[in-house]
């Protein structure tokens, strides 16, 4: 044994990883070398994925959500159609498939949730769990209110008409008919019965309410056994969308005016390669759809066998989850250009998000024969991309609590499980409120954006910088048998962070300079009025609540680097061991936990590997 070994002190590290695992542990002794001691390991009640499909399923049902169908046909839409697959792909590379691929070896190489894995690293690095736990639980809050309005479509579409395909009050005075758009009126009217303002909670919502009660059902029967049951659910889940898809396709290509639609979606414009915003656009639609820093991803993987092809599976789930964003696109187009050749809509305004999917499409599908069939089918489609993503993500946020920190020990799983899908219910159900909808922007916009860029930048700190790139190799290679390329280590230390630090600076600017805007219902105004919203800037009453979100999620860091320090100097040796890349002298005895001949010691202070 070497010398840094005997200097090692008392170690503990319980990796769980299969059925061979044991708990070691490494006691120094003044007198005598380091004695090994294996104690047997206790059933491992965590669960575990029935087998690989299922796995790959539910990350790839995670990372295909919403926004692969209405935002980046939109963004592609904005930046140079076609032109916009440069940067896409660039970033995809240096910034998306890396994240990935760290985020799925941390969590089959520590057999934690996001707090454990992290605190495993160093005691200081618990934050990060608790944070991505956070983040986690607020997109759980409101993205299954938009699941819910989804059902609402669903529902209403097995009606004789369509309730937004025509105006209820056909008089010359009803608003609806002014507008001259059934679409959007039935969305700020009937579906989120809007108010006037972020302040206005008034004009409650009934319908949206036993929509969102339904939804929570639905997710905790996808949930309520862990990934035990979710493994299951994911059969569907995660495939019937694309049969969805491709359904929807045929028949989009086949429209009158789908060729306008499609090209102009595919057309390249390569002079737009030289606006800065595009190529943020392109990183930050990369790492958003890819479901980065919320901890799903380490929870899902933290569930596979310790001898797995994490690359592999890193790789097939983002080109998976890329295709399917360039295949909605075309379905999305050819329907927007046979919008266009009905004359109720034209190709270059500019629709994401709710706007898309309820408005532009509705009027489209309206127009289509049997129009019932595909507004069926397509919020279907929606439905299932939101509910994969929405479970995925709420066992991201459950694994952790209920796992690493143990907070109901004695309670079976199914139960907090339902606890937390009521307690999220009810602080959901002010969304379903005339000021919803204007709640959901200050969400998404604040609280999905600056928080997961510090917490993802805080990741790549710490394989990066603590753990350090040769020793999360060693462990890679230990469970896939080949070392990660050359490539991802060096965007795991230096290309991703600087990718993470201009997108978080762009964005913050951003918000500090100009008040993010947002739509709010003004119905028609007067007698003449056509336009029933107009774009005004968040209150700063608005701004605030935003902001107290963000701090929200990403206070946790701070907090708990102070509280698990174990002497005042430890804070300025944490931090000088970042700068100079200089680990702390701990050790990662991975062999020894599986019983093998061999015993092999990574040393985070220099990454010597040591046998004996």
């Amino acid at each position: 044994m070497t010398d840094k070994a005997e200097e090692a002190g008392e170690v503990h590290v319980n990796l769980a990883a299969s059925n061979k695992i044991s708990d070691v542990s490494l006691v120094k002794s003044d007198e005598d070398p380091p004695k090994v001691e294996v104690q047997p390991k206790e059933k491992d009640e965590r669960g575990a994925w029935g087998n690989k499909v299922e796995y790959l399923l539910a990350c790839i049902g995670l990372a295909v959500g919403l926004g692969n169908v209405w935002r980046f046909p939109y963004l592609c839409q904005k930046h140079g159609g076609g032109a916009f697959l440069v940067p896409y792909f660039i970033c995809l590379i240096l910034e998306g498939i890396p994240m990935m691929y760290l985020e799925m070896a941390v969590g089959q190489f520590f057999r934690s949730g996001s707090i454990n894995c992290w605190s495993k690293i160093h005691p200081m690095l618990r934050g990060i769990g608790v944070g991505c736990v956070c983040i986690s639980l607020l997109l759980c809050l409101y993205y299954v209110v938009i699941i819910a309005r989804c059902f609402l479509y669903f529902f209403n579409s097995f009606r004789a008409v369509l309730p937004f395909t025509q105006c209820v009050d056909t008089s010359l005075t009803s608003c609806c008919v002014q507008s001259g758009d059934a679409a959007e009126y039935y969305w700020w009217n009937d579906v989120l019965n809007a108010s006037s303002g972020f302040d206005d909670v008034s004009n409650f919502n009934w319908k949206l309410l036993g929509c969102l009660a339904f939804a929570w059902v639905i997710v905790y029967i996808c949930v309520f056994k862990g990934v035990e049951s979710s493994g299951k659910a994911v059969y569907f889940t995660a495939t019937f969308p694309y049969v969805c898809l491709i359904i929807l396709f045929f028949r989009g290509v086949t429209l009158p005016g789908a060729g306008d639609g499609v090209l102009y979606y595919i057309k390249p414009s390569f002079e737009r390669l030289g606006d800065g915003q595009v190529w943020l656009d392109a990183a930050t639609q990369i790492f958003f759809s890819l479901s980065l820093g919320f901890g799903a991803l380490v929870a899902f993987a933290s569930y596979v066998p310790y001898k797995n092809s994490v690359g592999r599976d890193a790789m097939i789930v983002s080109i998976v989850n890329c295709g399917t964003s360039v295949f909605a696109g075309f379905v999305i187009y050819s329907i927007l250009g046979y919008r266009q050749h009905m004359g109720i809509g034209r190709l270059e305004e500019e629709a994401s998000g709710s706007g898309l999917a309820f408005v532009a499409i509705s009027q489209a599908v309206s127009e289509m024969s049997a129009p019932f069939i595909w507004s069926l089918l397509f919020f279907t489609m929606l439905i299932l991309l939101g509910l994969d993503s929405e479970f995925g993500t709420l066992e991201g946020a459950v694994t952790p609590l209920i796992i690493d920190m143990k907070l109901f020990p004695n309670v079976r799983k199914e139960l907090v499980s339902a606890g937390f899908a009521v307690v999220l219910f009810v602080l959901g159900i002010g969304f379903c409120s005339g000021g919803g909808e204007y709640m959901i922007v200050i969400f998404d916009t604040y609280g999905m954006n600056i928080p997961v860029l510090i917490l993802a930048l805080s990741e790549c700190l710490a394989i990066g910088w603590v753990f350090g790139t040769d020793n999360m190799s060693k462990a890679i290679t230990d469970m896939q048998g080949s070392p990660p390329p050359k490539y991802i280590t060096i965007c795991w230390k230096y290309i991703s962070p600087f990718l993470l630090i201009v997108i978080f600076l762009v964005t913050f600017i951003q918000n500090m300079i100009k008040a993010p805007s947002y739509n709010v219902y003004t119905g028609c105004v007067n007698a003449t009025s056509t336009d029933i919203v107009k774009e005004v800037p968040l209150p700063w009453s608005a701004q605030l609540l935003g902001w107290i979100i963000v701090v929200f999620a990403v206070i946790p860091i701070p907090i708990f680097m102070v509280l698990n320090r174990k002497s005042e100097a430890d804070l300025g040796a944490f931090f000088k061991s970042i700068i100079m890349s200089v680990k702390e002298d701990r050790y990662y005895d991975m062999e020894s936990l599986y019983q093998r001949p061999a015993k092999v010691l990574f040393n985070v202070e220099d990454g010597v590997k040591t046998e004996t």
